[in-house]
């Protein structure tokens, strides 16, 4: 076997120490648990998962408001025209031996899947969740990330043979949270056994990922709060023996090296107070059998997302891929198309996604207008009452309009608060009487963060358990917002992200001089 052969099958196999239920799994552990256990059909197949870990992720949002039947800003002067609000996602983390089993899984379902994409044409249309070669005749080249697939539909845009022509963005509601089991039970057993029934391992997989237990993570906290396992580094770098330690607050866990709640037996005294099910819903007052939703965060979640709708993807790739292109990433879909295509594929995404117990959010689908003008191409966007030119059309991040390509101006605003908001901080703990440098700032830290002093990628140096050498990786520290940005401003056709953070060394002089 080739090293690049060995190191293809090891891709799946990640080593993670976040706090769950038992120790974590370390790298030298991998013959124990993988070559004797996970790889083996018939262990899987009887394997008791443990609950999930659920916690509640939140995002605060500050949007500006438009008009739906312009798209003109709504003018607001006490909230500065701009809305707070907050993202909640329901995440659910696996024990770290269900994980690697997740995640060996998922590569079995991911190459099956893609070979299956490849025997219906369908390679560029699914971007989420893949690992697409930038170049396909390069083997172990890179992969395509939201930049170059936002860059290829731009391109795409721009060589249209349309004088005028649309693009229509669709959002499907709450994806993960509506995908119904019998669908899914169906496109996974057509996907790798067609004509029979799911395998005992994969179908015990399958009955974890639909009928999952979980606990929150704020109860199992309060229960071991008192005797977390935690396990720190020497200064050499070695990690030190494995502790019992009282933390005050679920926030401190990371800074205080905690690597477990609890181990599984311990557990299993409790579980009956702190244990959680999916099994059922409350709906209308009433408890129904839940027949829906897979938990978003564990490793296999995302390729059965995409497994579940491959039918749907041939269906309007099929009907578009003559007159135009459609592409999907997760929840997000777009397509452009000739404008009088335009009802025909509202009504057939519509109504097809319906087959799959999914729904499109109306209120999220937008219409973009493109039209050569003046040797040029501009993009507005279609509201109740007109067209406003003055919108650019927005995709994974990034804003097109019709000849330049930009950052999403929301992300670049995010990154301008988070850095005012870090400097604050820093000078408000500056002031703290322990502080033994009282009212100098930790200039260092923030620079590396938000400037181009901490945006060069760095590979990165993992330490061998057994021969304690440092040996070089294949994971990198991709650096901060700025990384991003540059990277994009280097591949992207026709952009000017440069101008565009330009000015954030002037920014944050000034917010530390304040």
């Amino acid at each position: 076997m080739s090293e690049k052969q060995e190191k293809k099958e090891k891709d799946w196999f990640k080593v993670k120490r976040y706090p769950h239920i038992s120790l974590p799994i370390n790298i030298a552990e991998r013959y124990k648990w993988v070559e004797n256990y996970v790889t083996h059909p018939e262990n899987v197949a009887k394997h008791a998962f443990s609950p999930f870990i659920h916690r509640t992720s939140k995002v605060r949002k500050f949007r500006k408001e438009y008009s739906p039947d312009n798209g003109k800003l709504i003018k607001d002067k006490d909230s500065k025209n701009r809305k707070s609000s907050v993202k909640t996602r329901e995440l659910y983390y696996a024990n770290h031996l269900d994980s690697l089993i997740f995640s060996y899984y998922s590569k079995l379902l991911s190459d099956a899947y893609e070979n299956k994409l490849k025997l219906h044409n369908l390679g560029d249309i699914v971007n989420a969740y893949r690992s697409v070669p930038v170049d396909q005749t390069i083997e172990d080249g890179p992969n395509k990330s939201n930049i170059e697939f936002a860059n290829d539909v731009f391109n795409y845009i721009r060589n249209y043979n349309k004088d005028e022509f649309l693009v229509i963005a669709f959002d499907i509601k709450s994806f993960f949270d509506n995908i119904d089991h019998k669908i899914l039970r169906e496109a996974w057993t057509d996907l790798i056994s067609p004509g029979e029934v799911l395998p005992d391992a994969h179908f015990n997989i399958y009955k974890n990922i639909t009928r999952y237990s979980y606990v929150d993570i704020v109860d199992i906290f309060k229960e071991f709060k008192n005797r977390i396992y935690v396990q720190k580094r020497g200064k050499s770098g070695k990690l030190l023996p494995i502790k019992r330690k009282s933390v005050s607050k679920l926030k401190f866990m990371r800074n205080q090296d905690a690597i477990a709640f609890c181990k599984k037996d311990e557990f299993l005294k409790v579980k009956n107070k702190l244990l959680k099910n999916s099994k059922k819903i409350k709906v209308n007052g009433k408890l129904i059998n839940r027949n829906f939703g897979i938990p978003q965060g564990s490793p296999i979640s995302s390729i059965l997302a995409n497994i579940y709708l491959f039918d749907f993807d041939k269906k309007i790739n099929n009907y578009i891929e003559k007159k135009g292109i459609y592409r999907r990433y997760s929840d997000d879909m777009i397509v452009v198309c000739p404008i009088d295509e335009k009802e025909n594929i509202i009504d057939l995404m519509t109504n097809s996604i319906k087959d799959f117990k999914l729904e499109i959010q109306e209120k999220k689908t937008q219409v973009f207008h493109f039209k050569h003008e003046h040797d040029g191409l501009i993009c507005g966007q279609s509201f109740i009452d007109e067209i406003n030119w003055n919108k650019n059309f927005i995709y994974l991040g990034f804003e097109f309009d019709g000849k330049n390509t930009l950052i999403r101006s929301a992300s670049l605003s995010g990154y301008y608060r988070k850095m005012k908001r870090s400097v604050k901080r820093a000078k408000k703990h500056s002031t703290k009487r322990f502080n033994k440098k009282k009212g100098e700032i930790f200039k260092r830290r923030i620079l590396k963060k938000f400037t181009y002093k901490g945006a060069q990628r760095r590979r990165k140096y993992i330490k061998d358990p057994v021969t304690d050498h440092f040996t070089k990786s294949e994971y990198y520290d991709w650096g901060n917002f700025l990384s991003y940005a540059f990277k994009a401003a280097k591949f992207m056709d026709n952009n000017k992200i440069k101008g565009q953070v330009k000015n954030h060394w002037k920014k944050i002089e000034r917010l530390l001089k304040k």
